[in-house]
């Protein structure tokens, strides 16, 4: 009967959803509290109802639609299945949360997953890169366990940053894990449609889930890591071939955020197949071979501030846009502060000719110019985030321009010769050009801009800067120190196993799925 199939003894089925959303950077000295998640993006019951409809702005600052939006389309293609809203919670990346925030955040939810009545089902959209200070375990794993006490009986699924890490504690507790494809993310959600779909088809007993996971190895490698150049699209290109197969129900990759401090960090793969544990594995085995070998394709080029700006003088790119300085040790998108000033000490010191946009974290220096009129001329000393050991770059420069959202609080352009700089109130993720037209510049009619983000920001700036130069400077997610931090499994770069198995095991405790 039609019920029967929609649904659980002759019911529709009743699915409930939330998010909490965070990545982590240990070395940011900026701690991420629930006041973060207050100001950026928490809503919750009908209003989150009303945000994740395909009329709505699932999260309004950022994607209007991601992946609760992709789960409610996935339950509304399937039929019969009522939706429950929880609470959305999420802050841009920073420092690990503090203990209040992280048991805020979870028993907001446990007590909402409680109040729903009886649930067949649960979607999370998670990160699996976050950190909470003195947590002593994977925090996914902590808001999965305590999830799935709260909803007796219920499927579990969940859908991750291919940025996450993966343990036994965050594998163990799912029915079905889902991660991103695309880096930058477009695909958020998509991957929210294919977690709910894969829950529905689970719960009416379309499929029988069967895992196998696999860990490496790996801190930093792949090149670009993004996913349509090799090595990466050879890779998802292999996982779609083998997901024609009727029996393999999803495959995963995550090839991690390196700026976290748990030991077990490392590269995974993750497949699901419809009862068939032996093909589960071969896939599984297939996957982290092919993501093994490409560990090593190299980086670009990193670059010094100078050097990068000797390049971007040269370089024909500028007739067309500003050439982007990709400022890869201090990346507010992967949990820095955003407060380096050493790009800003190279540009005063000799800035080639070039006129420059660069956004800076300095509370202090974002006060002080904000309470002075427009036209003022200043003299003050960027030092950059609090605590976080940067030098000190006197100026002499002419307020410009204020701005404030709320969300990401003040902020104020200060002129200094040809360089532009934006003082913050809090860090600066200028991904999108509006975040230098509040401030009145144009960013197409720069010679050089400075971006706190590692891909995001393409998408936005796609017609805007065709020249990308990944520059380093000291700061938070230095590249180097992530590869070189001491793990309790030798990875690659720091070390070179021949094979991933060996210490494979070891690397996700010892787990045999």
């Amino acid at each position: 009967m039609l019920g029967m199939d929609l649904g659980r003894g002759g019911r529709p089925l009743r699915i409930a959803y939330g998010r909490i959303f965070h990545e982590a950077c240990a070395d940011s000295p900026l701690l991420t509290t629930r006041a973060d998640f207050e100001r950026q993006h928490r809503v919750t019951g009908d209003e989150l109802a009303r945000g994740a409809s395909l009329r709505g702005a699932e999260l309004a600052a950022f994607f209007p639609h991601a992946e609760l939006t992709g789960f409610l389309q996935a339950a509304r293609a399937a039929g019969g299945v009522e939706t429950v809203p929880l609470a959305s919670s999420l802050a841009v990346p920073g420092g690990p949360l503090t203990r209040e925030c992280f048991d805020w955040l979870v028993d907001d939810l446990v007590e909402r997953v409680r109040g729903a009545g009886t649930l067949d089902g649960v979607y999370l959209a998670l990160h699996g890169s976050r950190e909470v200070a003195d947590l002593g375990e994977p925090p996914e794993a902590v808001i999965l366990r305590r999830g799935r006490e709260a909803a007796p009986g219920a499927k579990v699924a969940a859908s991750f940053d291919l940025h996450g890490n993966l343990s036994s504690g965050i594998v163990e507790p799912l029915d079905v894990l889902i991660s991103y494809r695309t880096n930058p993310h477009w695909d958020l959600a998509p991957s929210g449609f294919r977690a709910g779909n894969r829950l529905i088809r689970a719960l009416r007993g379309r499929y029988r889930p069967t895992h196998a996971w696999r860990k490496l190895p790996v801190v930093v490698g792949g090149g670009l890591n993004l996913d349509f150049v090799e090595p990466m699209r050879g890779i998802y290109r292999a996982m779609r071939a083998h997901e024609r197969d009727p029996r393999v129900v999803s495959t995963s990759l995550f090839i991690v955020h390196p700026f976290t401090s748990a030991d077990d960090l490392g590269w995974a793969v993750h497949v699901t197949t419809d009862g068939d544990p032996d093909l589960a594995a071969r896939v599984a085995d297939d996957l982290a071979d092919r993501a093994w070998r490409a560990r090593k394709a190299p980086l670009p080029e990193l670059l010094d501030v100078g050097r990068a700006l000797d390049q971007a003088r040269a370089s024909r790119w500028r007739k067309l846009g500003p050439i982007t300085l990709v400022d890869v040790d201090d990346i507010v998108g992967a949990g820095a502060p955003g407060g380096n000033t050493r790009v800003i000490e190279t540009l005063l010191a000799d800035d080639r000719g070039l006129t420059a946009l660069v956004p800076v974290h300095d509370p202090a220096a974002t006060a002080l110019a904000y309470g002075a009129p427009l036209g003022a001329t200043l003299e003050l000393s960027l030092r950059g985030t609090p605590g976080y050991g940067q030098p000190e770059v006197p100026l002499v420069a002419t307020v410009a321009a204020k701005h404030d959202d709320g969300m990401f609080g003040r902020r104020v352009r200060l002129t200094v010769g040809r360089t532009e700089i934006a003082v913050t109130e809090r860090p600066p993720l200028p991904i999108h050009p509006s975040f230098w037209r509040e401030l009145g510049v144009e960013p197409r009619r720069v010679d050089v801009m400075v971006q706190k983000n590692f891909f995001h920001y393409r998408i936005f700036h796609l017609t805007t800067s065709f020249s990308h130069l990944p520059t380093v400077s000291d700061g938070a997610t230095n590249l180097r120190r992530a590869a070189t931090r001491q793990r309790r499994v030798p990875s690659y770069p720091s070390a070179d196993p021949v094979d991933w198995r060996p210490g494979e095991r070891a690397l996700r405790g010892g787990d045999g799925g």
